[in-house]
C-alpha cells in the first residue's frame, strides 16, 4: 500500500508539472511562429529594395531588424531545446516508475496466484466453506473466496492499463526526442542564416562608408524634410489651441470641464502598449528620439516619432477612437492627418490620400488614409502621439510604449 502510495504521488507530481511545461512549450511554439513571420516580412521588405541606393541608411535598418529577430529566433529555440531536455528526463524518469509499478503489481498477483492454486479445485474451497466451526465464519469464508477472485480480475486489468500507459509514455519519449532532432536541425539553419545576416550587415557598412556625400545629401534631406513635417504639424495644433481658448474666451476649463477631459483621456490612457499599430504590417526602421547615425560617428537625429517601413500603397488606419481635427498639406512629404484623443494626439504622415476631413468622428482600426510610396519602392507612416498639457504645453511621447507588441 506505502508503495502505491508513492507512485501515485510521484506520478501526480510529474503530471502537474508536465501540463506547465506544455503551457510554455504552446507559447514558446507561438513565439517561434511569430519571429518567423517577422524575419520574412523583412525578407520581403529588403527583397524590394535590393537594387535602390537612394535610402541606403533605411535599408540597413531593415536589416538590423531581421538581424534582431533572427538572433531572438535563436534564443527561443535554444530554450525550446532546453526544455525538451527537461521533458525527455522527466518522461523517462517516469517510464522507470511505471515498469516499477507494473512489476510490483505483477508481484501482487503472483502471490495470488500461489494462494489460488491452494484453492485450485471447487472441492477444495468447499472443504475450506465447510470446515469452518461456525455459519458466521463459514459466510466469511464464502465472501473471501468471491473478493479474492474479484481481486485477482482487478489487478490484471490495473496491470494492462499500466502496461497501456507505459507504451504511451514510451510513444512520447520517442515523440520528444524526433522533435529535439529536428529543433537543433533548426538551429543550426538559422545559426548559418545569422552569420550570413552579420557578413551582410558589414559589406553594407563598408559599401555606406564608401558613399560619404550620398549619405550627407540623405541626411540633409531627411532633416529637410523631419523639419517641414514638425512645422506643419505645430502650425496645425497650435492653432487648433487657439481656436480653443477663443471658443472658451480665453476662460480656464470649469471643474466640470476638466472632469470630462480626464474622462475622455481615461480610455486612451488605458490601453497604452495596447493600440493597434497604425499599419496592419510594418517594421519600426526609425526609433523616437535621439537616434546615432548607422555610418557616421558622433551624428545623430532627432525623431519626435517613429517610422514605420511596410508593403507599398498600404493604407494607414487610426489606433484609437477620436476626432479629426485636421488634415494638411506638407510639400515635398505628402499630407497628414492628427486626430484628436482628449489632450492627447496622434499624427499620421507620409500620405498621399486622406479618406477623413476634419470634424470626423473615427473609430480605431478605421482606414483614414493611404501612404505614398517612396524611392525604395516600400511605403513609410511617420507616427507620432503628443499630449497637451492644462498649461498649453505640447510634449512628444515615444510611441513605442503605447503600441502593442
Amino acid at each position: 500500500m506505502n508503495v502505491n502510495k508513492f507512485i501515485l504521488i510521484f506520478l501526480m507530481f510529474f503530471t502537474v508539472s508536465a501540463m506547465g511545461q506544455g503551457k510554455e512549450s504552446d507559447r514558446l511554439r507561438k513565439k517561434q511562429k511569430e519571429l518567423e513571420e517577422k524575419i520574412n516580412f523583412t525578407e520581403k521588405l529588403l527583397e524590394s529594395t535590393k537594387t535602390d541606393e537612394s535610402n541606403l541608411t533605411n535599408n540597413l535598418s531593415l536589416l538590423e531588424r531581421k538581424i534582431e529577430y533572427r538572433k531572438d529566433l535563436l534564443n527561443n529555440i535554444q530554450i525550446q531545446l532546453s526544455q525538451l531536455d527537461a521533458e525527455i528526463t522527466t518522461t523517462s524518469k517516469e517510464i522507470e516508475i511505471l515498469k516499477a509499478e507494473i512489476e510490483h503489481q505483477k508481484e501482487q498477483y503472483r502471490r495470488m496466484i500461489r494462494q489460488a492454486y491452494k484453492m485450485r479445485s471447487s472441492q477444495a474451497s468447499l472443504v475450506f466453506i465447510l470446515s469452518s466451526e461456525s455459519f458466521n465464519q463459514a459466510n466469511k469464508r464464502a465472501e473471501y473466496l468471491n473478493q479474492l477472485k474479484k481481486y485477482r480480475e482487478d489487478q490484471i486489468k490495473k496491470i494492462e492499463l499500466s502496461i497501456e500507459e507505459l507504451n504511451a509514455k514510451l510513444a512520447l519519449l520517442e515523440s520528444k526526442k524526433a522533435e529535439k532532432q529536428n529543433l537543433a536541425s533548426s538551429k543550426v539553419d538559422e545559426q548559418k542564416k545569422y552569420v550570413k545576416d552579420r557578413e551582410k550587415q558589414k559589406s553594407s557598412i563598408e559599401i555606406l562608408k564608401s558613399k560619404q556625400q550620398q549619405l550627407q545629401d540623405e541626411l540633409a534631406a531627411q532633416k529637410k524634410k523631419s523639419r517641414e513635417i514638425q512645422n506643419a504639424i505645430n502650425a496645425a495644433i497650435n492653432k487648433e489651441i487657439l481656436a480653443e481658448k477663443k471658443k472658451n474666451n480665453n476662460k480656464p476649463p470649469t471643474l466640470e470641464d476638466t472632469k470630462e477631459v480626464t474622462l475622455s483621456n481615461k480610455g486612451f490612457e488605458a490601453n497604452k502598449g495596447k493600440l493597434p499599430w497604425p499599419v496592419k504590417k510594418g517594421e519600426i526602421t526609425k526609433g523616437f528620439g535621439k537616434q546615432p547615425h548607422p555610418v557616421h560617428i558622433n551624428v545623430y537625429t532627432y525623431n519626435n516619432g517613429v517610422d514605420i517601413t511596410t508593403v507599398k500603397q498600404s493604407t494607414v488606419r487610426a489606433v484609437y477612437d477620436g476626432e479629426v481635427t485636421s488634415v494638411i498639406v506638407i510639400p515635398g512629404a505628402g499630407k497628414a492627418i492628427i486626430v484628436k484623443h482628449g489632450s492627447y494626439r496622434t499624427i499620421y504622415s507620409n500620405l498621399q490620400e486622406t479618406y477623413v476631413k476634419s470634424g470626423d468622428k473615427i473609430v480605431a482600426k478605421q482606414e483614414i488614409g493611404a501612404l505614398l510610396v517612396n524611392s525604395s519602392g516600400n511605403s513609410e507612416v511617420h507616427f507620432e502621439i503628443r499630449q497637451i498639457t492644462s498649461d498649453g504645453q505640447i510634449n512628444n511621447i515615444n510611441p513605442t510604449y503605447w503600441l502593442y507588441r
